[in-house]
């Protein structure tokens, strides 16, 4: 398709919904020694530790829909903030039923979003062939806003520990599920899209996944903030909150899927992006291609929110490879 027309998709939907940070956010502190210290830059597990135990899960049914059932989770966050909504973690759980489970993916959104419409079609699409999914919602979104909060509006911002710390809580709740899961699914797959690819690849630093799929995600979090269209009220604010554009690279380093990419303890990798993508820059996702080996890595012919118009295609290429990944699995 014409990569005139995919940009033109991406900037008209950016000038309808901008992504504006209303009220200046700046930390608490300066000191960030405790977030880029040598040793957890060494070993990132010291970062994102996974607790000893696993917490109560509450799974409530709230639909069942062509044989596949779904369910609402919520468990308490391993890792706690001064916002009472955030340290509850909200999920939703598509399971088809009468059938031997085969694997299960879960699947992160991506970075603002206000509806999960574009991800339960995915999750429903994976359903029809026998693949589960788990829709892990982010910190800071959907119904663990802050009040007064739009979705996502304090994952980035010019509060630089908020965003490392809420990065560190996702990625320590995607452990937890993963064990979770692990006791209903014969395998599982982590997934991502835009700002969840990207916690994706930094869940696969520390956690060893049957596979890997990220959709639209690249590394560089500071250089995407800087020159990505989506992300121009980010970098206003760590602008005014006193970051120079590399103090933002030194403190983002824990958090950085190039920086943490030779962790990287998931083999079978896909990676599928957009060729014309301006909120995800290309050369990122190619720095952080070329940092994790050159795994698999699939171009469309779109920019980013435009991703939507292939979402059979991708859905498509994630039953593919899983299938050919697990083949031996397949009953």
């Amino acid at each position: 398709m014409n990569k005139y027309l995919m940009r033109a998709i991406d900037r008209l939907y950016f000038s309808i919904y901008p992504a504006k940070i209303r009220t200046p956010q700046k930390p608490d502190t300066y000191d960030f020694s405790h977030l880029t210290s040598k040793d957890c830059l060494e070993n990132p597990e010291l970062f994102y530790k996974k607790p000893d135990k696993i917490p109560d899960f509450s799974v409530t049914k709230v639909n069942d829909i062509n044989r596949v059932e779904v369910f609402d989770i919520k468990f308490p966050s391993p890792v706690q903030t001064k916002y009472p909504k955030n340290n509850i973690v909200h999920g939703l759980y598509f399971k088809t039923h009468g059938k031997k489970d085969f694997a299960t993916v879960i699947l992160l959104h991506g970075w603002g979003r206000r509806s999960l419409w574009k991800e339960k079609r995915i999750a429903m699409m994976l359903a029809e062939h026998n693949i589960n999914c788990f829709i892990l919602k982010l910190p800071f979104h959907f119904e663990r806003a802050p009040e007064g909060t739009w979705s996502g509006e304090y994952a980035l911002t010019g509060d630089l520990p908020r965003t490392v710390e809420g990065t560190r809580q996702l990625v320590t709740e995607v452990r937890i599920v993963s064990s979770w899961l692990r006791n209903q699914a014969e395998k599982v797959v982590i997934s991502g899209i835009s700002l969840g690819g990207m916690m994706a690849h930094l869940a696969m630093a520390v956690e060893s996944f049957d596979a890997g799929i990220t959709i639209l995600a690249g590394g560089n979090n500071a250089g995407i903030i800087w020159e990505g269209i989506a992300t121009r009220s980010v970098r206003d604010d760590i602008i005014n909150a006193g970051f120079t554009h590399e103090q933002a690279k030194h403190v983002y380093q824990i958090i950085d899927p190039i920086k943490m990419a030779k962790y990287n303890k998931t083999k079978n990798l896909l990676m599928i992006n957009g060729l014309y993508d301006e909120i995800m820059p290309i050369r990122y996702t190619n720095e952080l291609w070329e940092a994790l080996g050159r795994p698999k890595i699939r171009w469309y012919p779109c920019a980013h929110v435009s991703v939507v118009l292939f979402v059979k295609r991708l859905v498509k290429d994630m039953v593919h490879f899983i299938r050919e990944t697990f083949k031996s699995h397949l009953i």
